[in-house]
């Protein structure tokens, strides 16, 4: 594999190299839906009723093949780690939450369900007037205004939705839920897969025909491993303007695959079509690299230019998933489809590879669940560390593309679990990282189960669960504003609920996932939803989780980026930031020095950061005399304060 190394504006290397796979229409399975009717709205559906009693159970998550050699690198801490809430005391603070208040809850599930169940899969997006809240193996559609549940809305099980469907997907309830906002079509998605015989046999698709996520609804089952007895887990979905993507990790893993992509033929699901077409690849599955549990990019905000490829990506440690890249980072693929022929146009198609800041994504060894700390004597709970975490969220901005993403990371080289996040942009030239950090504050506290998003002014918010052996298990967010320090979240910590309870004899889980979503009415107000433990007087500590849900809003995002439009074109004035150049304009910056960091053309001469000449520097060679990793061809640094040299590859 060959790499050139790249200096991006004056902040971080990238070293480039070529993509390893190109899948076309020939390695694609192509499949229609098997099933599908128009359903009344909920309220006039004949619902689930409560079971019988039934043992607490987990709908487990399988462990992955062995992607490299599984080699642990010896413990030392993170170089990107954030060790400080507020490192910047003049950045503008995380606010405080607009509205918070619990959701559902595993007592929900008992009442509903007749059972409990462990992780909960905390899931949830905002639309227009309502929150919807998803977990194992309940939802529930909330007032935004008010916190409380809507009438109407629940709370409901996971299958109610497909009532009267038939088939497995009204039979079965079985989980790994997701519950998307189109803000596109104005449509709710909703999306679990259905367990028949032990064997995951169907993926189950509802999409309401307007607005109210009460429906009525378009429904679908999707065969998505037709013709095999692989079962297509963890499921992971993304809003496109050509299609609902969609990840899956297909059991049992062989050498011909393991992860999948797909995509489902949204025009024609928006159209009520009863058989969409369904696209999918299937990655090769070698001993040396076997990718798992990469994801669909989620769009939010506006849509990318007319054509764009999804891109799926993963979060990469190369001493733990394949000794390839020489390099921690991410790796990239497009997947592309054409809709108008028949068979579909389709190809998946590896990128060169993104360097990030060395990290170590192995909390207290491979794939160990009983790994973050409580307070006595609850159990240690699994840091998922081993997966890049929901969603990889894709937004548009004027001269660039930003896909923000985040993973679970041994912080201190003493597990002592960080985040790490990046942002990746595209202005044109491909992908590039544009800044990365671990939050990680020097608290004793672990940091773990995050979720990021962008918001349309290009703030940053990422939100998590901590714990500690001090700590009971809470939920806690923290914020960047576009213009603060490259790799900092120095808004400070919000707490958006205390815990007030452990967690004991529930296999060591904790959710696989949370949600960070940006509210489509102004593209500022953050919601989030999240697991945690509160103390309600039962006794019960075993199979006992809460859910919380909040909302929050950066004061700097005013729905325009806080820029003027002063002469009504449509584009907010380059002279605060926004990306109007054109020449009449009296609010332009001429003559102005271009930023090389923040995604706009400040010296409107059509070119934005890296892509200007202005930005562009040569990097230093082995040996050289540095101060920075981001100044070396090698992006090493190393060596005593003042004395500091380019190392080698």
């Amino acid at each position: 594999m060959q790499c050139r190394a790249l200096i991006i504006g004056l902040v971080a290397a990238q070293i480039v190299c070529g993509g390893a796979l190109a899948l076309d229409g020939s390695d694609a399975r192509v499949t229609r839906a098997v099933r599908h009717d128009v359903s009344p709205p909920l309220g006039q559906m004949a619902l689930p009723q409560p079971g019988p009693g039934q043992a607490p159970r987990q709908v487990p998550l399988r462990i992955g093949p062995q992607r490299g050699p599984g080699v642990e690198p010896p413990g030392a801490p993170d170089p990107a780690r954030q060790s400080t809430t507020r490192p910047f005391p003049s950045s503008a603070p995380t606010p405080q939450p607009l509205l918070t208040f619990d959701g559902l809850s595993d007592d929900t599930n008992a009442v509903l369900l007749g059972g409990r169940i462990v992780p909960p899969d905390t899931e949830g997006d905002v639309g227009p007037s309502h929150y919807v809240q998803w977990i194992n193996l309940v939802f529930a559609i909330y007032g935004k205004t008010t916190g409380a549940i809507a009438p109407g809305g629940g709370p409901f099980a996971g299958n109610a939705i497909w009532s009267g469907f038939g088939g497995v997907c009204q039979n079965t309830n079985s989980g790994d839920p997701i519950v998307l906002y189109d803000h596109l079509a104005g449509r709710w998605f909703f999306s679990q897969f259905a367990v028949s015989g032990g064997a995951i046999v169907a993926q189950c698709v509802a999409l309401s025909q307007g607005g109210d996520p009460r429906g009525p609804y378009d429904r679908w089952e999707f065969d998505v491993t037709p013709g095999t007895s692989e079962e297509n887990d963890y499921p992971k979905f993304g809003i496109w303007p050509d299609g609902y993507y969609l990840s899956t990790r297909d059991f049992p893993a062989t050498a011909g695959s393991f992860a999948g992509a797909a995509v489902l033929e949204r025009p024609a699901m928006l159209a009520g079509d009863p058989a969409p077409r369904l696209v999918k690849f299937n990655l090769p599955c070698a001993s040396n690299d076997c990718v798992d549990a990469f994801q669909p990019s989620h769009l939010e905000g506006p849509a990318p230019a007319a054509g764009a490829p999804n891109i799926f990506s993963r979060a990469w440690d190369d001493d733990f998933e394949g000794p390839l890249t020489g390099a921690d980072g991410y790796r990239l693929w497009e997947f592309a489809v054409d809709w108008s022929s028949s068979p579909p146009g389709a190809s998946f198609t590896e990128l060169p590879f993104v360097v990030g800041t060395p990290y170590d994504s192995t909390m207290c060894g491979f794939f160990q669940r009983n790994c973050i700390p409580q307070p006595a004597p609850g159990e240690r709970v699994d840091p998922i560390d081993e997966l890049q975490m929901y969603r990889a969220q894709y937004r548009s901005f004027a001269g660039r593309d930003s896909i923000v993403l985040n993973t679970t990371v041994d912080a201190t080289g003493g597990n002592v679990a960080g985040i790490r996040w990046a942002e990746l942009r595209n202005t044109g030239g491909g992908w590039f990282l544009h800044q990365d950090g671990t939050y990680a504050p020097a608290d004793g506290l672990n940091r773990w189960m995050g979720s990021a998003a962008m918001d349309g002014a290009g703030n940053i918010a990422l939100g998590y669960s901590v714990s500690s052996s001090g700590t009971f298990p809470s939920v806690r967010y923290t914020s960047r504003e576009v213009t603060d320090p490259l790799g900092t979240m120095p808004g400070g910590e919000v707490e958006l609920v205390a815990g007030s309870d452990v967690q004991t004899a529930s296999f060591n889980r904790w959710g696989d996932y949370s949600t960070m979503s940006v509210d489509p009415v102004d593209d500022c107000t953050f919601w989030y939803t999240q697991e945690y433990q509160a103390d309600d007087g039962d006794g019960r500590t075993d199979f006992d989780f809460k859910t919380r849900i909040g909302s929050f809003a950066l004061p700097s995002c005013t729905g325009g980026g806080g820029c003027p439009d002063a002469d009504g074109d449509g584009f907010a004035d380059a002279a605060c930031g926004g990306t109007d150049c054109d020449d009449t304009d009296p609010n332009v910056n001429p003559g102005a020095a271009e930023v090389c960091t923040d995604g706009v053309d400040n010296d409107c001469d059509g070119l934005v950061d890296n892509a200007d000449p202005d930005c562009q520097v040569t990097c230093l060679p082995q040996g050289a005399p540095c101060n920075f990793d981001v100044e070396c061809c090698s992006n090493k640094c190393r060596g005593k304060a003042g004395a500091k040299t380019c190392k080698g590859n």
